[in-house]
């Protein structure tokens, strides 16, 4: 059972999953309205900590809150995350440390307070992040105000035009990824169902990802219309949804792929697409760290991805192929060359299916990824309270 507590403009939800004797709160703040990478990060960790930490998720009003419901997470729901919506969750929720994800929340909250510690939680590295500018030099002339930034990979501190200003109050921990449990949630599933109902969910290439400009479902459209000119029988899937929607389906429609790609919408659990696949297609413009090309390793499924992100650090020749350049990040033509060769010789793919799942057997971190939050939580407070 949830409690809804309406503060003016705030709606608070807390679930009755959290126990009592509560000695340390976090407030999570987060401005996306949509479950996403960034999002999973911050719901994972909030499911992992004891029972001694309560933390509240302040976000936007969206697609995001039927995630937190599920999850019986306490959470803050405002029309949009500004200084004025942060400001207002301090006053309510009193949090011992806030803990802000990404630039502009980070950014956000180190104005509203110079009290409670801040750690600035980064995913992604933007171009703007790379080069001298208003953003880059604002975030990080903030980056004093902060206790401590966790970021997934190196590069993100050695891309970041303000690179010298978070010098030793970076942590790199990765992003958590269990593997285990994605198999579970993608494997079980399908031994219950039919031969004929598992048989939806079969494709050859997979894209899963909001219809979003950064993951660029066109260009998955465009990548299967090449490949069908040699293999005129394959399946492709596209799971998710987002803005772009419509546009993809009327380019599907305009380029007589219909019986070739099926769109599938937002999916609760796409990890059985994953599964039922034989290649996953990541031709995203921007990645923080690509999860889903990550989770499709874990079913050994090799992956095929552009040059950009953390895709640069998670796929390699053993488990795919990075299908892109310094200077050309998506090369269409590498992505269908590598896609026929999977297609066709039987020995390569099994080799890059073994792969992949060595890589999501190295990229397995959830445990140790929780140990050192809650490790950084543990000693943000414990140096506040002593001082």
């Amino acid at each position: 059972m949830l409690v809804v507590v309406t503060i003016t403009v705030i709606e608070v939800f807390i679930g009755t999953g959290r126990g009592l004797g509560v000695t340390m709160i976090i407030l999570h703040v987060s401005k996306s309205s949509k479950y996403s990478g960034m999002e999973n990060v911050a719901i994972n960790i909030i499911n992992s900590m004891p029972e001694e930490i309560k933390s509240v998720y302040l976000t936007a009003t969206g697609s995001i809150e039927t995630k937190l419901l599920d999850q019986d997470i306490s959470y803050i729901a405002v029309e949009k995350v500004n200084e004025e919506a942060i400001k207002k969750a301090i006053d309510e929720v009193k949090p011992d440390i806030i803990h802000a994800y990404e630039y502009e929340c980070s950014l956000m909250c180190t104005k509203v307070t110079d009290t409670i510690p801040i750690i600035s939680h980064l995913y992604s590295i933007p171009k703007w992040v790379q080069k001298i500018g208003t953003k880059s030099i604002i975030y990080g002339g903030a980056c004093k105000n902060f206790t401590k930034i966790i970021i997934p990979i190196k590069r993100v501190e050695e891309k970041a035009w303000f690179k010298d200003k978070m010098e030793g109050k970076t942590i790199v921990l990765g992003t958590p990824f269990n593997a285990v449990k994605i198999f579970e949630k993608g494997y079980l599933p399908g031994t219950e169902m039919s031969k004929e109902k598992l048989a939806a969910y079969k494709s050859d290439l997979l894209f899963v990802g909001y219809l979003t400009e950064n993951k660029n479902p066109y260009e998955f459209v465009r990548i299967v219309a090449e490949v069908i000119k040699t293999h005129p029988d394959i399946k492709a899937i596209m799971v998710g949804g987002g803005d772009l929607g419509s546009e993809t389906l009327e380019l599907i429609n305009k380029m007589g792929l219909g019986d070739h790609i099926k769109m599938v919408g937002l999916q609760h659990n796409p990890y059985v697409y994953m599964n039922q696949t034989r290649v996953l297609v990541a031709p995203s413009k921007f990645e923080g760290f690509g999860m889903a090309a990550v989770e499709a390793m874990a079913f050994g499924k090799p992956v095929v991805a552009s040059k950009v992100g953390g895709l640069i650090e998670n796929v390699d020749d053993d488990c795919g192929k990075i299908c892109g350049t310094d200077k050309k990040p998506i090369d269409r033509e590498a992505f269908v060359n590598n896609i026929v060769e999977l297609l066709d010789n039987d020995e390569i793919y099994r080799m890059k299916s073994e792969g992949a799942r060595r890589r999501a057997k190295e990229l397995n971190n959830f445990d140790t990824f929780m140990e050192e939050v809650l490790k950084i939580y543990e000693d943000v407070y414990n140096t506040v309270k002593q001082n």
